[in-house]
């Protein structure tokens, strides 16, 4: 005859082992479903205290309680299913409950081998312990019959719980920090108001686990995007019916992604059911196709409380790991549909991450003095521009491994082989005219001699060191310069000067109202190799007259006031002594003066080339 005073363990305690010992081998997991208990039973408040000396661990609510009947019938009854036996899936208080299996409790022994239950429900205790060592003595053939601590005990005291871990078998006890992170990511009804938990150690080192504790140990520490849905995706909902599926169905979620690639252990997405986690992170959870950099950045979790809404069928792992997709074709579309939403959420992530490194690009930049001046600098070239974007770009790239000093180092190295630093901070910068810009449309050997030209002054310190380079190369300008428009107006002008020459021999013709042409070649020039032939005095005096013919330049630059300028410097001769002259060059100032009478030669060439 049964003795109604004991406590029993109905099933085969050999089922301990295989249900229990197997299920969870670390702390935080047995643990979990013992505040989910505390949930299911109503309770606003629970406490759990760790004992690191003594190696026991006591978790207290404020729940409903359990008589003796109760503790019999439904915590000591293993794989009894409370939603098919009570034929509902809510608590006394509406609460949607987590537990099914009814295995949760045997999930202690994997981590300890004495549990003591103490329930107080109506001003009675009753109280009870299990011990594992002698569960497994005990045959099959006959019943476990737990140690009664309490029966029926009269108590003022209110309802609740209390569940002690003693004599602990794992061999370190989770430290509180990863603890407290562990069980905060594990379930996400933590409230201060309706469901707070507090930890707390042996010395005193206290946490509460409220509304932010769950979304706190899922986000980076560092999170560049968050992505929540349905409320970041109203747009896309209207466009994509996989995303309009997953509204209907009531599922709900967030993606935070890093900055730089998150830990292994954290990347994926994990999902929760009824608060409670129901498979753990992984980036293959809704795509075995996941090698995507992105999965790399993002981690998540999606809330899908309908996964565990059937009554009967169970479709989440024993252990909470994993679900099971493959049992039916509506579970294998809802996955299809996850998919498809995390796709969205990487393209966008894409075009995010574009926009911000484009800014953090900028904002690295303008942060060290020596670009932020080349950045700002009126010389400032499209190459200039590009070539710092793209060392900055390949510098702040996550793969890179340097300091932050060297990045600015060797940024700083970039900047100043700019033109616009060399020309805002070189011999070049003095030497030339401000205004001597040349034209993307002018020919590449002139702009190639451009650049060499600011390449070559790199200094300050003493300006006639760099003369003998500057001098050549303005010789090679002048020279290329005047050969590229007389090449190009060669045939306008023969055909100018044969009219001139006709003028001159039929000395009685009327002056016809045209304008009158100064005969620029003693005779036709036949080839544009004999232009470049001519001396450079010649082509110098042959491109004043053609600019002053075209109108290019004005009366008070004319070309005779040029032409006496470039005579009474000896400008040729100062030049070709570069070439010839080992002993003599110019100075600075004379190269300088020199400059000056060309720049406008120069300029108004480039305007007659491009037309």
């Amino acid at each position: 005859m049964k003795n109604n005073n004991e406590y029993t363990l109905d099933y085969a305690p050999s089922a301990v082992q295989h249900l229990g010992v197997g299920l969870y081998k670390q702390l935080p997991q047995a643990l979990i479903e013992l505040i989910t208990n505390c949930w299911d039973a109503d309770a606003k408040k629970v406490n759990i205290s760790v004992d690191y000396a003594q190696r026991t661990i006591a978790i207290s609510d404020n729940g409903n309680g359990m008589t003796h009947e109760e503790l019999n019938m439904d915590f000591l009854r293993v794989a009894r299913n409370r939603r098919t036996s009570s034929k509902t899936d809510l608590s006394p208080n509406g609460r949607k409950v987590t537990g099914k299996k009814g295995l949760g409790k045997l999930a202690l022994f994997g981590i300890a081998d004495r549990i003591q239950v103490f329930s107080i429900k109506d001003n009675k205790k009753n109280a009870f312990e299990m011990n594992f060592k002698v569960i497994q003595t005990t045959p099959d053939d006959q019943k476990y019959h737990p140690l009664t601590l309490k029966n029926d005990e009269d108590t003022n005291e209110p309802n609740g719980t209390t569940i002690i871990i003693n004599d602990l078998t794992v061999q370190r006890i989770t430290p509180m920090p990863n603890l407290i992170n562990a069980l905060s990511k594990r379930f996400d009804k933590y409230s201060k108001d309706e469901f707070l938990v507090t930890i707390e150690d042996n010395e005193n080192n206290k946490t509460e686990l409220d509304e932010s504790a769950f979304e706190k140990s899922i986000k980076p520490s560092q999170t560049e995007f968050t992505y929540i849905f349905p409320d970041d995706f109203k747009q896309d909902i209207i466009d994509n019916n996989a995303l309009k599926e997953l509204i209907n169905r009531g599922i709900s979620g967030a993606v935070f992604t890093g900055p730089t690639p998150l830990p292994a252990s954290v990347q994926g997405f994990s999902v929760l059911s009824r608060g409670k986690l129901a498979s753990d992170h992984s980036v293959s959870q809704f795509s075995e196709r996941s090698n995507d950099n992105f999965y790399s950045y993002a981690t998540g979790y999606f809330d899908i409380d309908f996964i565990d809404d059937d009554l009967k069928n169970d479709f989440i792992s024993t252990d909470r790991q994993s679900i099971l997709w493959n049992s039916t074709d509506d579970l294998l579309q809802l996955r299809s549909n996850l998919g498809k939403l995390i796709n969205s959420i990487q393209r966008r992530w894409r075009a995010d991450r574009k926009i911000a490194k484009a800014a953090k690009t900028k904002k690295t930049l303008h942060s060290i003095k020596s670009i932020d001046k080349v950045l700002t600098s009126p010389n400032l070239t499209v190459a200039d521009q590009k070539s710092l974007e793209k060392a900055t770009n390949i510098l702040e790239n996550d793969t890179v491994s340097m300091t932050t000093d060297d990045k600015k180092e060797l940024l700083e190295l970039t900047s100043k082989s700019t033109d616009a630093y060399k020309k805002d901070n070189s011999v070049y910068n003095q030497l030339i005219p401000s205004n001597f810009i040349i034209p993307e449309t002018i020919n590449s050997k002139i702009r190639r001699l451009r650049e060499e030209t600011i390449s070559a002054a790199t200094s300050k310190e003493d300006p006639d060191k760099f003369i003998l380079t500057q001098g050549l190369l303005l010789r090679a300008l002048l020279d290329t310069i005047t050969s590229s428009l007389l090449v190009k107006y060669r045939e306008e002008i023969n055909t100018k000067d044969q009219e001139t020459r006709d003028r001159k021999k039929d000395k009685g013709k009327k002056n016809d109202g045209k304008p009158k042409w100064v005969q620029v070649f003693s005779h036709p020039i036949d080839s544009s190799k004999a232009t470049y032939n001519l001396e450079l005095k010649q082509k110098f005096h042959f491109t004043t007259q053609l600019l002053e013919n075209k109108q290019m330049l004005s009366n008070r630059k004319s070309a005779l006031i040029l032409n006496n300028k470039f005579d009474s410097m000896a400008v040729t001769s100062q030049l070709d002594e570069l070439m010839h002259d080992n002993q003599q060059w110019p100075h600075f100032d004379s190269l300088k003066e020199i400059w000056d009478i060309l720049c406008p030669i120069f300029l108004s060439s480039f305007e007659l080339l491009k037309k």
